[in-house]
Order: structure tokens, then C-alpha cells, then sequence
């Protein structure tokens, strides 16, 4: 059996854990990578495919694909509906924009890679004199 003093303190303990999520605000974008990110993984992908595929066209794809799918999932991530809306609220459209570009910089520097191959091995060999 509970003495008065502890059931009040159980009732303000349940009274205060019932409104603590509502007043708990947690903002959306401290929970996605920050832009920073976007770009340090894009650039560093899109060096990283570009002397890949100019010596192995394989490997350059072998390089792309892990950054394919960190873009990708997080893509995934910033276009739900639970996260997509208040993002976009909290980040602007611009946050969306550099995403896509930062991944865009990698496809270029994959298919910059490619072309690069292809001219070496397709100019003719030099003539001696």
C-alpha cells in the first residue's frame, strides 16, 4: 500500500511523462548528414571514379557503386513522408538541389573517367619520325 506523499509523487511523475513528449521538440534536420557532407562524399567519389575508370573501366564502376548506394539511401531518406516535408521546411529546396548535384558530380566524374579511357586506347600510337 502506497503512504499519500508517494502517491502523489507517482502522480506527478505520470503527469510529468505524459506531457513530456509533447513538449519535447526535436528538429528533422539534425538528424539527416549536413550539406557538407553531400559535397565531401560527391567530390571525393568523383576523384576517386574518374582515375579509376581512366586506367579500368571496371573498376571506376566498382568505385561508383558504394557511392551510388550511400546517394541513393539517402535519397531514400530525404524523400519520405514522415522527414521529406518538415526537411524541406527546415532546409529549403536548395538542400534537395545540392544532394542531386553532389551526385551528379560523381556520375561526371565516372563517365569524364570512361571517355578518357576510351580516347587513350583508341588514338593511334605515335609515329617515329
Amino acid at each position: 500500500m502506497l503512504y499519500p506523499a508517494d502517491r502523489a509523487v507517482l502522480k506527478l511523475g505520470l503527469f510529468a511523462l505524459a506531457l513530456l513528449p509533447g513538449s519535447a521538440f526535436a528538429e528533422v534536420s539534425d538528424k539527416e548528414p549536413a550539406v557538407q557532407l553531400f559535397w565531401t562524399v560527391g567530390l571525393v567519389a568523383a576523384f576517386l571514379c574518374l582515375l579509376s575508370a581512366r586506367f579500368k573501366p571496371w573498376l571506376g564502376v566498382v568505385v561508383f557503386a558504394p557511392a551510388a548506394l550511400w546517394f541513393t539511401s539517402l535519397f531514400l531518406e530525404i524523400h519520405t513522408a514522415d522527414v521529406g516535408p518538415y526537411l524541406r521546411l527546415e532546409q529549403g529546396t536548395a538542400y534537395y538541389v545540392q544532394a542531386y548535384a553532389a551526385f551528379a558530380v560523381v556520375l561526371f566524374g565516372l563517365i569524364v573517367g570512361l571517355i578518357w579511357h576510351r580516347q587513350r586506347s583508341v588514338s593511334p600510337p605515335p609515329t617515329l619520325g
